[in-house]
């Protein structure tokens, strides 16, 4: 028996499958539904990238920036609930198959000042929302920068879930103070690289099977810890 997910949600009516193939979801619902538009982590319908700037919002001064592709809201499958997502540019992992090719350029996006990324994610027109999600690209390729911005996010009451193409063994060997502070701010850490052979039964947030949905990772014990 194949297991599929079926989300609805209740604020736009939106439908969203997980775990059906295109032939699958012709043969089961073709009849009933329009036909479909492809949705994946990192890879939403309908948004484009941020086009290339350096903020001139008065609010910048010095505050530190982050290099940004995209931001986009009620995301029902990167984490609990309904979200809004904020994309990284930049990955040095570059697992093959991956939905998110398109950040894994450093240059690409946005440079934006962290205020302007809070004042995006947090818009009206996001709402409600269950929490805010940060994926890449790889966002820890911008430690420092990305712990201020989990920071902004604590202080007005957001769940945040975190994606890492590192293993949170890789991450908690790093030296950089902001690694750690992030580690320690993520409700959710789902760590570890894409990989395209274990797709099969990932099910709901994760790619593929590998990865690990990790609560807290703060409180994290491995293995003969």
């Amino acid at each position: 028996m194949k297991e599929m997910t079926w989300i609805v949600d209740v604020v736009t009516g939106a439908l969203t499958v997980e775990g059906l193939s295109d032939g699958d979801f012709a043969r089961l619902a073709s009849d009933l539904l329009p036909h479909p538009q492809h949705v994946n982590c990192a890879r939403p319908v309908g948004v484009p990238p941020i086009k290339d700037k350096v903020t001139t919002s008065s609010s910048a001064g010095e505050d530190e920036r982050l290099r940004i592709f995209r931001i986009y809201h009620h995301s029902v499958v990167e984490g609990p609930g309904r979200r809004s997502v904020v994309q990284f540019s930049g990955c040095d992992r570059r697992c093959k198959g991956c939905h998110a090719f398109e950040a894994f350029a450093i240059d690409s996006g946005a440079l934006l000042c962290i205020a302007e990324v809070v004042e995006m994610l947090l818009a009206t027109d996001g709402e409600p929302r269950d929490g805010v999600t940060i994926l890449g690209g790889e966002p820890f390729l911008q430690p420092d920068g990305l712990a201020v911005l989990m920071r902004e996010l604590k202080k007005r009451d957001q769940h945040i879930t975190l994606y890492s193409g590192y293993t949170i063994e890789e991450l908690r060997a790093r030296p950089e103070p902001g690694v750690h502070e992030a580690l320690a701010l993520a409700d959710i850490l789902i760590d570890g690289p894409f990989v395209a052979s274990l797709t099969s039964g990932a099910n709901e947030w994760r790619g593929s099977t590998n990865q690990r949905i990790i609560y807290h990772p703060a409180d994290y014990q491995t293995e003969g810890s």
